[in-house]
């Protein structure tokens, strides 16, 4: 089981004063990915995963020792042959319980005689202690099968945590990188919000001037009251935002935080061939579907184990007393060797669904492993296409910055229309709008091509 790292343990702690106080705890990238990764639930689901595969693996092994079980039962009975049985156990049987009370030589009908105290016994007592152990030696590969099973359910589990931990790392990177984002469209439009109130102030200006009618001020209020509504929802995205985060950290929704710096994200120089070989021998999900098709293997072995002969050992100790204690002693040893000729159909049956289930399990790899393929593809290219909008995107902000600069100069001077002042700053919102976007997209899609090669982890961060 993951345990709680020293950052995890203080955010917990901190987080918890923190709702106590106004003062908001601040996390880095690392420390939001460790808090993730030692308190989301869907990691304890993971790692009980792993507990429950090595204890079958460990019930399995446990399977080749010996039983050995301890008994003991009081019985008391007036039955013939029970308590005719009871008293040889005990070794007390005497002639009189054979009936020799009523043996006369001098009858005729000397064999016809029923001896009262054979066939009429007293009620007797009997303890019986015992002692037994049962020894597996061979049941058609059958522990064997499950030992197997158990192992590759193990790597399976394991990987599955793996997989577990770097989508996590995944989220909380998406979500850490969605409030930069969100702060930055924030940047965005309290920028757009200061603009229309400096075009409202110029505006008013002109219009106590004679330069312009007062039809271009009304314009200029209604931009403003526009861009107000854009940065109220700036401001709310950046906190829906925050909520993700804390969600996925587990922490409670009214503690305050404050994030760390942005976190860059860097990939290594690949072609999509490179990238996608990567992915199919280090994608820790299609590692645990190998061994998860592997076990179903094993489970046909297993199945198959009851068309096979068995054979096992047994031996035991018995004391047999009319009170409690062990004044009669025995032993018994046996062994059993067994072979089920027909169960119509119950075990062939069973062989069936499991070979059913292991080409299911092949099945469902090869399409994950084809869908890996087309991810990373899609990934690939669409990085590329955000790597060269973010270019586009920047001297689309420089040149609608310069445009704007020379629309407000003419507009300052009588010539230009609040209509074109405003649309221009509509193209400079956008194109800043649209820039943020385009980085946003270029990290989350590195993001994407890291965890779909398997390179999501802390550590290879």
């Amino acid at each position: 089981m993951r345990r709680l790292s020293p950052v995890a343990m203080a955010v917990g702690l901190i987080s918890a004063q923190g709702m106590a106080s106004a003062n908001p705890v601040t996390l880095d990238f690392e420390a939001c990915v460790e808090t993730a990764l030692g308190k989301n639930p869907e990691m304890t689901v993971s790692q009980q995963r792993i507990v429950q595969a090595e204890s079958a693996l460990a019930e399995a092994e446990a399977s080749r020792m010996p039983q050995i079980t301890a008994s003991l039962t009081g019985t008391r009975s007036n039955d013939a042959m029970n308590v005719f049985g009871m008293k040889l156990g005990q070794r007390q049987a005497t002639f009189a319980d054979f009936g020799f009370a009523d043996f006369d030589s001098t009858n005729p009908n000397l064999l016809s005689v029923e001896p009262d105290d054979l066939n009429h016994p007293g009620a007797h007592n009997n303890f019986n202690s015992r002692l037994e152990v049962k020894l597996p030696v061979w049941n058609g590969g059958k522990i064997g099968s499950y030992e197997d099973q158990a192992q590759a359910m193990i790597a399976a589990a394991r990987q599955g945590d793996e997989a577990t931990q770097q989508y996590l790392t995944f989220n909380v990177y998406k979500a850490y990188e969605g409030v930069h984002t969100a702060r930055a469209f924030i940047d965005v439009a309290k920028q757009a919000m200061e603009a229309a109130q400096a075009y409202v102030n110029t505006t008013e200006n002109l219009v106590e001037q004679g330069i312009v009618v007062r039809s271009e001020l009304l314009s200029a209020n209604v931009h403003l009251s526009e861009a107000q509504t854009h940065y109220e929802q700036a401001l709310m995205e950046e906190q829906i935002a925050l909520d993700n985060l804390k969600m996925l950290m587990a922490m409670d929704e009214n503690a305050q935080i404050e994030i760390g710096a942005r976190q860059d994200i860097t990939l290594p120089e690949h072609t999509p061939d490179s990238l996608s070989q990567q992915a199919m021998t280090a994608n820790p999900q299609l590692e645990a579907l190998r061994a998860q098709t592997e076990a179903k293997r094993a489970a046909i072995a297993a199945s198959e184990a009851d068309k096979y002969p068995s054979f096992n050992l047994m031996a035991r100790g018995d004391a047999n007393d009319e009170n409690l204690g062990f004044d009669s002693t025995s032993y018994t040893v046996a062994g059993v060797v067994s072979w089920k000729l027909t169960d119509f159909g119950v075990t062939s049956n069973r062989v069936s669904r499991a070979r059913a289930e292991a080409e299911e399990a092949k099945a469902a790899l090869q399409s994950k492993t084809n869908q890996t393929r087309l991810a990373v593809r899609k990934a690939w290219r669409m990085l590329k296409v955000a790597e060269k909008r973010v270019v586009s995107n920047e001297l689309a902000v420089a040149q609608a910055e310069e445009a704007q600069r020379l629309i407000m100069k003419r507009y300052k001077g009588g010539i230009a229309t609040m209509t074109e002042v405003l649309a221009n700053q509509a193209q400079l919102d956008k194109a800043r709008a649209d820039l943020v976007k385009s980085q946003y997209e270029k990290n989350i899609q590195k993001a994407k091509l890291r965890l779909e090669t398997g390179a999501m982890s802390l550590a290879q961060l």
